[in-house]
């Protein structure tokens, strides 16, 4: 190792560039105040279960170079990486033809080189999901543009080893994690500050001095719904919209008599929305039922930060018993986040969900909402599709004009399904 030599010792201590500190490194040095920093470095983990069913025949029919491949695989943080398994039932080559292969395939879809330095670690799961082999291994994994994949695993696994290893159905399960290093841009330094002034308690304090406010004595003002008065301060309602802020800025009936009428909602919704506006919260109790009234009204007065939280609330509860009943909402509100929530949960479950009566029931009385779900759901899964085929390796490509076919058919067959024509009288 070449040692540098210190030039201001050479010039005998005088440089006066070193002489004296910088006025950031002088204050820092009189105040006492170290500097401290923190690298944070977390191995990205990742890992795929893969069965195989039928197995045992594999085994006993499969020639040497048949190869079975696993889904590609990846980490959303390196999303140029795919990882794939590779599985010879009948060795890789004629050599290990009384064995069986397995190998961890790294490719990319850029235009780059790669090099991944990986702990990959290979488990047979029996029928008691104990693991019956295991195999751990370090491999740098070297990608170029010219040369689309690189492998590293096992030629010889004796059939022996994995036999025992067979479910009672004959399917053999491989369980695969895989541990490696980030890409540099994305190991973070950060700077240890010392001083930091914690503002939640001031925050809590204030949300809870409004929150007081509720019901109070000091209300100028109330929402008459149903035979009710609830009490409400102006200012908070000025401030949460601009049509209340209208409303009291002007010499409108409202403003001169302190009572706001309304007609064409519940209770219960004013209710959650008043429990808003003193707490920028919704109630444990707030449920489904009651969010298309609390929507509208968020619309009415143009709240949309109670929209965006009934949206959130929603998504929390959202599954496939009542994703028709939100998307109704969701469409009637144009209420675009909850939208988009449900689009995956419906596709997801739609050979359950179309066979339904609420399905029935909520295209029949809904035919619009119904029309513009399965439009959403067709450019869902033409996204889904573009994507798998952008990520999958590039030996192995999807054939899109074949999949746009299928696709096509699926959905002429799915209109047909449930909008039958009528037979002409």
């Amino acid at each position: 190792m070449d040692v540098l030599p210190d030039e201001n010792r050479m010039n005998g201590g005088n440089d006066s560039r070193d002489s004296s500190p910088s006025t950031s490194r002088a204050n820092s040095l009189r105040r006492g105040i170290p500097h401290r920093c923190q690298t944070i470095w977390e191995p990205v983990s990742l890992q795929q279960e893969w069965t195989i069913a039928n197995f045992d025949k594999a085994i006993e029919l499969s020639s040497p170079g048949m190869c079975l491949r696993s889904k590609p695989f990846n980490d959303e943080t390196m999303p140029d990486i795919q990882w794939q398994l590779c599985l010879y039932p009948g060795g890789k080559r004629e050599e290990n033809s009384n064995n069986v292969s397995l190998f961890l395939k790294m490719s990319s879809t850029a235009n780059r080189e790669y090099t991944v330095r990986a702990e990959y670690k290979f488990y047979f799961i029996d029928q008691t999901e104990a693991k019956r082999f295991s195999n751990v291994n370090i491999g740098d994994f070297k990608v170029k543009p010219q040369k689309g994949s690189h492998s590293w695993g096992l030629r010889n696994i004796p059939k022996a080893k994995v036999t025992p290893c067979l479910r009672s159905d004959g399917s053999l399960k491989i369980l695969c994690q895989i541990e490696l290093i980030p890409e540099n841009s994305r190991v973070q330094t950060l700077e240890i500050l010392d001083a930091q002034v914690d503002i939640s308690n001031v925050q809590n304090k204030y949300l809870g001095n409004i929150q007081r406010m509720q019901n109070s004595d000091s209300s100028d003002c109330v929402i008459r719904i149903d035979g009710c008065d609830l009490p409400v301060h102006k200012f908070l309602l000025s401030a949460h919209s601009f049509v209340f802020d209208a409303m009291f800025s002007h010499d409108t009936k409202e403003r001169r008599e302190g009572v706001i009428n309304i007609v064409d909602s519940t209770k219960e919704a004013v209710e959650m929305m008043l429990h808003f506006l003193y707490s920028s919260n919704l109630p444990d109790n707030f449920s489904e039922l009651i969010a298309p009234d609390v929507i509208q009204l968020a619309d009415k007065y143009d709240m949309e930060p109670l929209k965006i939280l009934v949206q959130k609330k929603l998504c929390d509860i959202l599954n496939p018993n009542n994703v028709c009943r939100i998307f109704c909402v969701a469409y009637l509100h144009n209420a675009e986040k909850l939208i988009d929530a449900c689009v995956p949960v419906f596709f997801m479950n739609s050979r359950n969900i179309m066979r339904s009566e609420e399905w029935a029931t909520f295209r029949s009385e809904n035919v619009e909402a119904a029309n513009r779900l399965l439009e959403l759901i067709v450019h869902y899964r033409d996204d889904r599709t573009a994507e798998i085929t952008a990520k999958s390796p590039p030996h192995k490509r999807f054939r899109l004009s074949d999949m746009s076919q299928r696709i096509a058919v699926y959905g002429a067959m799915a209109h047909q399904r449930f909008y039958p024509s009528h037979p002409s009288q």
